[in-house]
């Protein structure tokens, strides 16, 4: 259940009982009843030894909740975030149904498929330097496979001469939609080397796809990145304090993949972008 649909689970209960202990009010949805209260809609007021809110205006409250939360039914059919809209004038007040749209590049020609038939990914790539698909279950990888955070090293991939049939621009953070669709392939042929910043959000992401692919997913840890960490590393990526969070729950990985990076990290009191990787 979102927060949106909690706050209007709780002024419904509110509307229907009359009254609600204060113990079962959180500080967000006090917030949320200000107007009310302002305005003697919902009374506080002493209950034993605790406190209550009481409602002296139920059609106040009813006009109040019906302005918040629209009950349109006619879109319930709609993608969650139109429904969204009309039901709680959020477009994110639903998890989103709208399918992920995958950008890779490729190089052989059956390295992606749909319905078991290959799909011309290599033959885009050469004539738009990126081919486009919303993620589904008629799409499979057969093929060693990339995976990057971010843009340039998408677009510059093969400045690395790796032996890799196809790489997946991740965005960052990949969308949970992507990772359960890498983690459902099943052919034989696939596996995917992981390259994300060498920071502490970065390997916590690899560490995020590990858990999902296990060993068909590798660390990218290229021979001179010990050199790339003296010459182009950043402290300021190890600055905020998620980053050191993060770091310190790395340290317990015993991945040694993993470990490699973070004794890097810790040796050099900073952390590495992948674009580096396009400075060799």
């Amino acid at each position: 259940m979102t927060s949106r649909e909690r706050l209007l689970a709780r002024l419904t209960t509110l509307c229907e009982t009359g009254r609600l202990t204060k113990s079962q009010c959180g500080t967000s949805f006090l917030k949320a009843l200000g107007p009310l209260l302002a305005t003697s809609v919902v009374v506080e007021e002493r209950s034993g030894a605790g406190r209550r809110l009481v409602v002296r205006d139920r059609a106040a409250l009813e006009l109040f909740i019906s302005h918040l939360f629209p009950n349109d039914e006619s879109h319930q059919n709609e993608p969650s975030r139109v429904a969204g809209v009309h039901r709680f004038r959020d477009t994110k007040a639903f998890s989103s149904d709208n399918p992920s749209i995958v950008q890779v590049r490729a190089w052989r020609e059956d390295v992606l498929l749909k319905n078991a038939e290959r799909v011309d990914a290599d033959t885009n790539t050469r004539a738009h330097s990126v081919f486009s698909f919303q993620i589904g279950a008629a799409y499979s990888l057969n093929g060693p496979c990339a995976l990057v955070e971010n843009p340039v090293l998408f677009n510059h991939f093969e400045q690395l001469k790796l032996k890799i049939d196809l790489v997946i621009y991740g965005q960052g953070r990949i969308s949970k939609q992507l990772l359960i669709w890498l983690a459902n392939q099943s052919h034989p042929k696939f596996s995917l080397l992981h390259l994300p910043d060498y920071d502490p959000t970065g390997i916590n992401e690899f560490q995020r796809v590990r858990e999902m692919l296990g060993q068909r997913v590798s660390l990218y840890l290229p021979d001179e990145l010990e050199q790339l960490f003296a010459r182009y590393s950043n402290r300021l990526l190890l600055n905020k304090r998620n980053s050191q969070v993060l770091l310190s729950n790395l340290r317990r990985s015993g991945s040694p993949e993993v470990q490699r990076v973070i004794r890097l990290i810790d040796n050099y009191g900073a952390g590495l972008e992948q674009e580096a990787l396009l400075s060799r």
